[in-house]
């Protein structure tokens, strides 16, 4: 039986030294045949048996993928993109589960995405849907600077004719800023950490105990651009909608507007907060993300939105009026004769 080494770490090295039972594998923790070689200078050896590795297609030596010499990791996340479905090499926790696995047959038995890069005609379909799905996003990259800002761009046909309408349902998008503990966040840019937003909400409410001790008080998803914060007590969440800046739609809904990093963050209340309403899977998130980004677009593109300033006074939202500085302004501007 030979060893499975990639030619990364093999080289032209043609001489290998066995050792049977010389060494514990370093997944399945059974014993295993280690091979010792010498190749780039350095004396290389397998860490993991020859079943584990084709269980998982990896190489023996640097656990990355045989066919497409990348992290399991990674394989598993651009399987999951092009297939729209989650991909993932799981790995046993318990020494019982592991000896387990291990007595599975590594021809038959595979993991994650070892059963497509393992398999030739399956790799070659892989591959053509990536490249597809690359000219997808530069053709709809290039109808979206051809179009300008502020114009819808179609999205690559696997993530099209995908139905989210379970997320969108669960998630307030025609909300506004009202009384609650829970709130909803979109128009995240993904550059922006989850810490950023922390911090926002703790200079607005003037405490860092906002959260909840024991349950998830915020969460982001960046994939989606959105997120949710909530707040322990109702008297921190009334103060939070008390010092957000806000703003006006055209259909009359009041939202608030975080600022965190020159970004704008749009807020509204979010009386069922739950984790999975952000979406699941990365084909899920992705399109959530795209639905997010046209509401934002309706939001900005309201004359309402853009013509009214809106402030905080005694816990109601009211115009603002103008200043005795804005009319003396107004005054000097008239005065002036040409």
């Amino acid at each position: 039986m030979e060893p499975a080494i990639c030619k990364s770490c093999l080289g032209e090295q043609e001489r290998l030294t066995r050792a049977v039972n010389g060494a514990e594998c370093k997944i399945c923790t059974l014993p295993f045949t280690v091979y010792h070689f010498k190749a780039h200078h350095r004396i290389n050896r397998t860490v993991i048996c020859y079943n584990c590795s084709k269980q998982r297609n990896v190489c023996q030596c640097c656990l990355l993928d045989l066919q497409w010499q990348i992290p399991v990791e990674l394989r598993d996340r651009v399987l999951s993109l092009i297939q729209g479905s989650e991909v993932a090499t799981h790995e046993a926790q318990n020494e019982m589960m592991k000896r387990f696995i291990a007595l599975k047959d590594g021809d038959s038995f595979k993991m994650g995405g070892a059963s497509i890069t393992s398999s030739a005609s399956a790799t070659a379909d892989a591959l053509k849907q990536i490249r597809d799905t690359v000219e997808a996003v530069e053709k709809s990259g290039k109808a979206a600077d051809a179009a300008g800002p502020g114009r819808d761009v179609p999205l690559p046909k696997n993530l099209a004719d995908l139905d989210i309408t379970h997320l969108l349902k669960k998630l307030p998008l025609k909300g506004s800023l009202s009384d609650g503990t829970s709130f909803f966040l979109y128009n995240i840019d993904p550059s922006i950490p989850e810490w950023a937003i922390v911090d926002a909400v703790t200079e607005l409410v003037g405490t860092a105990s906002w959260k909840g001790p024991v349950s998830a008080s915020t969460i982001i998803n960046h994939t989606a651009r959105c997120g949710g914060i909530r707040f322990k007590t109702l008297e921190l969440a009334q103060k939070f909608i008390d010092q957000v800046p806000t703003f006006k739609t055209e259909a009359g809904s009041i939202k608030g507007k975080l600022l965190v990093q020159n970004s704008r963050i749009h807020v509204v209340s979010w009386s069922q907060f739950n984790r999975a309403a952000l979406g699941t899977k990365n084909a899920e998130c992705l399109k959530l993300a795209a639905s997010l980004d046209k509401l934002v677009q309706k939001d900005l593109n309201s004359p309402a939105a853009s013509n009214t300033m809106l402030t905080k006074k005694q816990g109601k939202v009211t115009k603002r009026a103008p200043s005795s500085k804005d009319k003396k302004r107004n005054r000097r501007v008239k005065d002036i004769e040409l």
